[in-house]
């Protein structure tokens, strides 16, 4: 069971991935030249000024990416060293992480809410607290470690 909430994880990180890079590609200032343009000719089309509420989500997104990095990074190093059977979370959560990344996926236009963003964030501090209170009670020396950085992580996600 553990690994499987892992392949969801791993899946929802990759869905969060693409998204990020696909809204960088629509939103690049000046990328592409103007419809009737020659080959060649090096017109742009008109800049895009982004909003202050799309650069805060755009930063929010990118930090949720990171924290969801580094989760996956601690949960592989701890189902390394540890031997935790197969109970270490569950499935239920990561499921529903990666089904919050799908449907921000499919959102009209790419944009994303600050409802999509909120959910995002509180069901990867819901796996963090999860994992956390799992590890406290295996109690090994992988078990101390890995607690210090699942708290650091913990206190790093962002307000929305």
């Amino acid at each position: 069971m553990g690994l499987c909430s892992l392949t969801h994880q791993i899946d929802a990180l990759n869905i969060l991935n693409e998204l990020q890079a696909h809204a960088t590609a629509i939103n690049r200032d000046g990328e592409g030249p103007c419809s009737g343009a020659v080959p060649g000719d090096v017109m742009k089309e008109p800049r895009r000024l982004k909003t202050i509420a799309e650069r805060a989500r755009e930063s929010c997104i990118t930090r949720l990416l990171e924290i969801l990095t580094r989760l996956i990074s601690i949960e592989e190093d701890f189902i390394k060293d540890a031997s935790y059977g197969r109970r270490l979370l569950k499935r239920k959560d990561s499921v529903d992480l990666k089904n919050i990344c799908l449907r921000m996926a499919v959102a009209e236009g790419g944009s994303h809410s600050d409802r999509d963003l909120r959910e995002l964030r509180d069901c990867l501090r819901l796996i963090v607290g999860n994992l956390l209170t799992f590890v406290r009670e295996e109690n090994n020396l992988s078990s101390t470690e890995t607690t210090l950085k699942l708290r650091e992580l913990s206190n790093s996600f962002p307000d929305i």
